[in-house]
């Protein structure tokens, strides 16, 4: 499972090969290492969305919250229809517990992020840390329904521990 693989839409080989690097770097947890390898790609490539997806993983991993919060929010409006930076900025909101404008973000989302079952897993975490054990529970259910792997995760997720008490 390689964290930053994706569908090639840079054009320069070293700015794939820095990615493969950095993605290398990222599964063995050599977090300062894959960012060095993402300080290579030239200036021009550095606002294209897999670079920019792979420095906010990057940055979750390394619990950069806020910084990976600024740099989605940046994505989302570079990069519109990359769904990704929407649900990454939500989950950064949600570690700087600020799960109400988490919500906002991903309600926000665009229609067809909305189908996908990790938003609604992400709303279940939103609602049960803000106390709204019904609409957490209406949530993960729906998730669930959508992608059925959710609900392993579910049951160990610390935030949706109140659904399961």
């Amino acid at each position: 499972m390689l964290y930053l693989s994706q569908p090639s839409k840079v054009q320069s080989l070293e700015t794939q090969r820095a990615l493969n690097a950095a993605d290398g770097y990222l599964y063995f947890n050599l977090l300062d290492e894959a960012l060095e390898e993402l300080g290579v790609i030239p200036d021009s490539e550095q606002k294209d969305s897999p670079v920019m997806l792979a420095r906010i993983r990057l940055l979750l991993h390394k619990k950069e919250w806020r910084s990976a919060e600024l740099l989605s929010a940046q994505g989302t409006g570079l990069h519109p229809d990359e769904g990704e930076f929407t649900v990454q900025r939500a989950f950064a909101l949600h570690k700087l517990d600020r799960d109400e404008k988490a919500e906002q973000v991903i309600l926000a989302a665009p229609d067809w992020i909305r189908r996908t079952g990790i938003l609604h897993y992400n709303l279940a975490c939103y609602e049960a840390r803000l106390g709204d054990i019904s609409t957490a529970r209406q949530c993960i259910d729906t998730a669930i329904q959508i992608n059925a792997g959710i609900k392993k995760s579910a049951r160990v997720d610390p935030d949706l521990q109140s659904l399961w008490n």
